[in-house]
C-alpha cells in the first residue's frame, strides 16, 4: 500500500526531480508523513473521522467503486486540497477571496 501511494496513485516517485540525496530524503520524509497521516484517517472508527473521509473524498473528485466509501489514494489527493485551502485562507482575508471570486466569474461568464 505504502509503495502504490508512492509510485502510482499519490505521490509520482519516478518523476521527483531532486538531485540531492538530502532533498529525496526531506521529500521523502515529507511524503512518508503524509501516508501516516492518510492511513490514520483511514483506519479510525470514530463519526468524526467518517465525517473528515467523506470530505476529503470530496474534495479529492475522485468516484469510488460500487460499495466502497473511500480508498487511501482518494483520501490522499482530498488531504492535498484541504491542505491547500487552509493555506489560502491564512494568506488572504474573506474581502480578497470575494474579489478573486468575482473576477475569476467574469472568466466563466
Amino acid at each position: 500500500m505504502f509503495f502504490k501511494l508512492l509510485k502510482k496513485a499519490g505521490h509520482n516517485l519516478e518523476s521527483w526531480q531532486q538531485e540531492t540525496g538530502l532533498a529525496i530524503a526531506k521529500r521523502l520524509l515529507v511524503v512518508c508523513m503524509a501516508c501516516v497521516v492518510v492511513w490514520e484517517i483511514a483506519a479510525a472508527k470514530s463519526e468524526k473521522a467518517k465525517t473528515l473521509r467523506t470530505f476529503l473524498i470530496k474534495l479529492s473528485g475522485r468516484q469510488m467503486e460500487w460499495g466502497k466509501s473511500f480508498t487511501n489514494p482518494a483520501l490522499l489527493a482530498g488531504l492535498w486540497v484541504f491542505l491547500s485551502m487552509q493555506e489560502v485562507l491564512d494568506c488572504y482575508s474573506p474581502e480578497e477571496l470575494a474579489t478573486l471570486q468575482e473576477t475569476a466569474q467574469d472568466f466563466l461568464m
